[in-house]
């Protein structure tokens, strides 16, 4: 079997020196030559350094122990596999249960975090025969095995050790000395979709460990799935499945159990994740940028934008035409990567992100499309939109907006006002069934009874007033433009038909809501939001950011619609939301704690309103219901005495001044209005 070589652009031709050191086992003088790939050349590879306390003695053994037995500087490491393991062409009945206990040792060694104990040939076997050549059950077996053995690397090098055995491998796998990637990318054409998913996994988490140090030819050829003369699903929907996974790719989190614990006293500060198992040959080190995956992101992304305009119009086509399976599959696996690429959460730079945001309105349009879609595209285009017009984390920070987002915004809402969209909406089901979100439709007894995808109304209801907040923001900006007199009636008079057409909108909204669940029909608006995204956290307390702002916004503007005004009423909100967390200080409390929320956001500008409208406060809080003021200010006062307790002992996670100032002016607000 030939094995072939990276390319002369691989790191392990760049002339970065980084020893290791052995540990203090000295029992250990039979080390299997498996060892020997730990050259410098590999270990720049994976971006491993020495800790600064490393020896001269140490690296005098190790250097001793490696040159030994193959000079390392003169040529790079082989493995013979013809040496130990013969090369055969297929397999048999008679290798069969052998082969099995081969995989299910070096699984075992992986679940123990050491492969130290593994016999060299037995890790040298699984690449003697090319894969292609496998049965399906030991191939999955051995493509588990490189997932596992990849999960176990990533969080062995988030502690700060791992298994020298396990570096050699990942160092020979990135070096590419079994010609390992291309024969794993040409199992793609077995068209099984088992071993297409595990492949998707194996491949991105290679990438991840691998991070710039790869084949530029590699990436071409999953970009090239993706824009091939004729429409492959499963070579498709591989290349985006892997992609979309390095874009989501988050650092290694230490499990719960896993976190430092301390012991009784003359024992010292341990973990339970520290490398205890016995006669493992760990490698220490430390690198401050062992952990960055932007960069291989950043390559990624530009080899998809390559591809994007052709990528468009092709799901485009499939959109239009989704009457398999394998189409919509194709389509959803698309529409996750490009909510993936647009997210926050992927950490990807502004420049790179930028081309992804240009054919956003043209998808919008497929809302009006002649051909009905399915409902499981309706709600993965409904995320993606939300996703663009992320609010709540980062428009509603911004005061300048970009144009794109702004444009798909307007978009949503002319389609809201002239174009019915709503009416669009897949939300029901057929007569006597009922929507659930996991396990899809099923009978019900009850045929009268209304039958509403809740979850895809939801996300249509939030997507809308993020189009509202957005283009709302966006006239209060350019309204505050210098170049604009106060005399410019043109001006004035575009800005009274755009509010007379987000009051349009949000009527819509209103009827059509009430329309589709069980809400009485004088049900105040702002009530309504709270009460259809009550088991939706993040959207409930965004959708009070969106509410609050265009309430603010119109305001500012010394808006001719008061109804409109009225109809947002963020006190309403803000008093229906108490009673929604039963009055529970601890539940604002956790909001503010955690960052899954934009609860922070939400509570500031919130104060800032009713210190500014504190009369507005008052009256409405009385015209919810009797003792309402009394019961939201109880609230507060809580909320305020729980945070100060918690700032006292320095325990609070950020600084949180800002929010207690306004908690105290709003207490003294309320307690001179008492005393008055």
């Amino acid at each position: 079997m030939v094995l072939h070589h990276r390319k002369p652009k691989m790191s392990s031709e760049q002339p970065v020196k980084k020893k290791l050191r052995r540990t203090d086992d000295t029992e250990s003088t039979d080390e299997p030559d498996y060892i020997h790939s730990l050259t410098e050349n590999g270990m720049s590879a994976l971006h491993l350094s020495m800790p600064p306390n490393i020896n001269e003695a140490d690296l005098n053994t190790l250097n001793e122990h490696l040159h030994g037995v193959l000079d390392c500087n003169t040529k790079p490491y082989i493995l013979n596999l013809s040496d130990t393991q013969p090369l055969v062409s297929s397999f048999n009945s008679n290798h069969d249960r052998d082969e099995w206990t081969d995989l299910e040792v070096f699984q075992n060694g992986l679940i123990e975090q050491c492969l130290c104990g593994v016999p060299e040939n037995l890790l040298r076997k699984p690449f003697a025969v090319p894969l292609t050549e496998w049965p399906t059950g030991k191939l999955l077996q051995l493509l588990s095995n490189l997932q596992l053995l990849f999960d176990v690397y990533l969080k062995q090098n988030n502690n700060g050790h791992i298994c020298s055995r396990i570096v050699a491998i990942c160092v020979a796998l990135v070096n590419n000395e079994y010609n390992l990637i291309q024969q794993l990318l040409s199992l793609t054409d077995t068209r099984n979709c088992y071993v297409n998913y595990l492949l998707s996994r194996v491949i991105s988490s290679f990438l991840i460990i691998a991070k710039t140090d790869i084949n530029h030819d590699w990436l071409e050829m999953i970009t090239n799935y993706l824009s091939l003369d004729y429409v492959d699903y499963d070579k498709m929907n591989f290349g985006l499945e892997v992609i979309r996974r390095v874009v989501e790719w988050k650092d290694v989190e230490i499990h719960v159990l896993e976190e430092p614990r301390s012991q009784d006293a003359g024992s010292g500060a341990t973990t339970s994740a520290e490398f205890t198992t016995v006669n493992c040959t760990s490698v220490q080190y430390h690198d401050s940028e062992s952990f960055d995956t932007s960069p291989i992101k950043g390559l990624v992304i530009r080899s998809l934008e390559s591809k994007w305009f052709q990528l468009i119009n092709r799901v485009q086509g499939l959109i239009e035409n989704n009457r398999t399976v394998h189409s919509q599959t194709c389509i959803l696996a698309f529409l996750s990567l490009w909510e993936s690429i647009i997210s926050v959460k992927a950490n990807l730079s502004v420049i790179d992100t930028k081309p992804f945001y240009a054919h956003l309105e043209s998808f919008a349009s497929l809302f009006l499309s002649s051909v009905p879609l399915p409902p499981i595209i309706w709600k993965q285009l409904l995320s993606l939109f939300n996703e663009v017009l992320c609010y709540g984390s980062t428009l509603a920070l911004q005061d300048m907006l970009p144009d794109d987002t702004c444009k798909l915004a307007y978009v949503i809402v002319r389609y809201v006002k002239d174009a019915r969209v709503l009416e669009r909406l897949p939300y029901r089901c057929n007569e006597g069934y009922r929507v659930h979100g996991f396990i899809g439709t099923i009978p019900h007894s009850q045929a009268s009874q209304l039958q509403v995808d809740k979850t895809l109304l939801q996300k249509m209801v939030l997507l809308v007033l993020k189009s509202v907040a957005v283009t709302v923001k966006e006239t209060r900006t350019d309204s505050s433009d210098s170049s604009v007199g106060s005399d410019d009636y043109d001006y004035y008079q575009d800005m009274q038909l755009i509010e007379r057409s987000i009051r349009d909108v949000l009527k819509k909204v209103d009827v059509f809501v009430k329309a589709s669940l069980d809400f009485h029909p004088e049900t105040q608006f702002a009530k309504l939001l709270i009460h259809l995204f009550s088991d939706q956290d993040d959207y409930m307390i965004e959708s009070m950011v969106c509410t609050l702002d265009i309430t603010v916004g119109i305001s500012y503007r010394n808006a001719v619609f008061p109804d409109l005004v009225n109809m947002l009423n963020p006190v309403y909100a803000f008093v229906e939301f108490l009673k929604v967390v039963s009055h529970d200080s601890d539940v604002l409390l956790d909001y503010l704690v955690s960052n899954e929320t934009c609860f922070l956001l939400y509570l500031l500008r919130f104060l800032k309103y009713i210190r500014r409208n504190w009369s507005k406060f008052v009256s409405s809080c009385e015209s919810a219901g009797t003792g309402e003021l009394g019961n939201t200010m109880t609230v507060l006062i809580r909320l305020n005495m729980q945070i100060n307790r918690l700032v006292s002992k320095d325990l609070f996670p950020y600084n949180i001044s800002p929010v207690l100032r306004l908690l105290e002016v709003c207490e003294n607000l309320y307690e001179s209005n008492d005393s008055s």
